[in-house]
């Protein structure tokens, strides 16, 4: 959020982004503290995910959040991503399946 606010001037500008592209250019010191900023994330990232996947307390506040059967779906009128998600496929969707099964078959058999 703290590069979007830099380099637009205001949070969640919605007119920084505009039909052709940008309404100004990034300066190159916003690309320098991006790169800083990536470098110390990768770092992190991997001390991040050994603190929160192995954290009792995590573990049993996240444990069955936002877990939707069909029915459900259904019953609160969920479409698209939402009711595949919940494990609800259409005749398209078994079509997709379909052609990654045979794409795997031809390209690993």
């Amino acid at each position: 959020m703290e590069f979007y606010e830099r380099v637009s001037g205001a949070r969640m500008h919605a007119a920084y982004i505009r039909p052709g592209g940008v309404a100004k250019n990034i300066s190159h010191t916003l690309f320098f503290d991006i790169s800083v900023f990536v470098r110390q994330f990768f770092k992190r990232i991997d001390e991040i995910e050994d603190m929160l996947t192995g954290n009792r307390i995590w573990n049993v506040r996240l444990r069955d959040i936002g877990v939707v059967n069909y029915k459900q779906a259904f019953d609160y009128g969920f479409s698209g991503v939402m009711l595949r998600g919940s494990v609800y496929l259409e005749i398209w969707d078994y079509w997709i399946v379909m052609i990654i099964i045979i794409y795997y078959v031809f390209l690993y058999q």
